[in-house]
């Protein structure tokens, strides 16, 4: 070990640590993660329909969105891609996507 410290002009032990202490330096001068806040509202988006079971998922549109009547439930499936609902708390949002998507429709939370 005294060998390689002599043949390198150095304590390679005190190297290491020297290393370290630049990298923490660096680090503490980077700019701090940014912090993310999970979304806590989604929009429920139809990106598309499975045409043979657009019946059904005008139907289940219209059970959905309880404001809808049967036409303008129609107009919106057909309408794709739009928005089918937003500002929808997640768990919500999931089950509108997981009955929709379970009629054919190819959803998309944002």
């Amino acid at each position: 070990s005294s060998g390689i410290n002599a043949e390198y002009g150095g304590n390679i032990a005190m190297a290491a640590p020297a290393a370290s202490t630049a990298a923490s330096a660096a680090a503490a001068d980077a700019p701090p993660e940014p912090v993310v806040e999970e979304k806590t509202s989604f929009d429920v988006k139809l990106m598309g329909i499975n045409p043979s079971m657009k019946i059904k998922l005008i139907k289940a549109v219209k059970e959905a969105l309880p404001e809808l009547n049967l036409v303008a439930a129609k107009k919106l499936v057909e309408g794709a891609p739009c928005t089918v609902k937003e500002k929808v708390p997640k768990a919500d949002a999931e089950a509108l996507k997981a009955k929709l998507s379970e009629f054919g429709g190819d959803i998309t939370l944002e």
